[in-house]
């Protein structure tokens, strides 16, 4: 039955259907809208570009998402997803204040590196988008959240002496982090360089007391510290 001959709920009862049914297909269309996302933009992106990108029909985008507006809104949850992961870390990296600061600052940059256009569009379309907006804003403020945490913990521990407000220290991570992205996208080659300076970069920020090796960031400090992010229900 063609689309134009079934009921708005009957559409989105096989859409359902098949969602549950094929997943790998969704993943592809997710990879491909992120891909054209990121290279046309939102406006200029098509429908059949994302499908081409994922390797499917055209219809078969209609089978997972309604509009392009709702594939960009997963896209964009995807996103924040894999910001919030970037504070995951467990073992003796959770234990070390240094080793965990050095980790979450990699995994961040690491996404960035991979995502710059993508996070500038999202940015843009949240303007334009209410769902977007919330998104976005859940992307810059809940990894805010934990580092928040992250340096309470610290303060606690009389490990860390911000000479700035916690909540200061924790927003001007992300402008340092996107502009890591930028220059590791300009020269791949200064990665581990550009990662250790940003963490150096917060630990100066946020007092972290302890002396700092003279090389890479990679030795434990005290193990026994449990300095893992905050969730986001803790209170700041």
């Amino acid at each position: 039955m063609a689309r134009s001959q079934m009921s708005d709920a009957d559409w989105a009862t096989a859409r359902d259907l098949r969602r549950d049914q094929d997943s790998a297909t969704k993943t592809a269309l997710l990879q491909g809208a992120r891909a054209v996302f990121s290279q046309r933009g939102f406006a200029a992106a098509t429908i059949g570009e994302i499908a081409a990108a994922a390797g499917v029909s055209r219809p078969s985008f209609y089978v997972y998402f309604a509009t392009k507006a709702e594939a960009f809104r997963e896209v964009a949850e995807q996103l924040r997803e894999e910001l919030l992961e970037a504070h995951h870390h467990t073992g003796p990296t959770a234990d070390d204040p240094v080793l965990l600061s050095r980790a979450s600052t990699e995994a961040f940059i690491g996404v960035y590196v991979e995502s710059l256009e993508l996070v500038e569009e999202i940015a843009g379309r949240a303007e334009h988008d209410a769902r977007v907006k919330e998104i976005y804003e859940e992307s810059v403020e809940r990894p805010a959240h934990r580092t928040r945490g992250h340096i309470h913990r610290l303060i606690a521990q009389g490990l860390a002496e911000p000479k700035v407000t916690v909540e200061y220290a924790a927003a001007v991570m992300r402008p340092v982090l996107l502009d890591s992205a930028r220059a590791i996208r300009r020269d791949p080659s200064t990665r581990e360089h550009v990662i250790d300076q940003a963490t150096r970069l917060y630990l100066a920020i946020i007092g972290y007391a302890p002396a700092l090796p003279e090389g890479a960031l990679t030795a434990q400090t005290e193990p026994g510290l449990t300095t893992q992010a905050e969730p986001d229900t803790q209170a700041d």
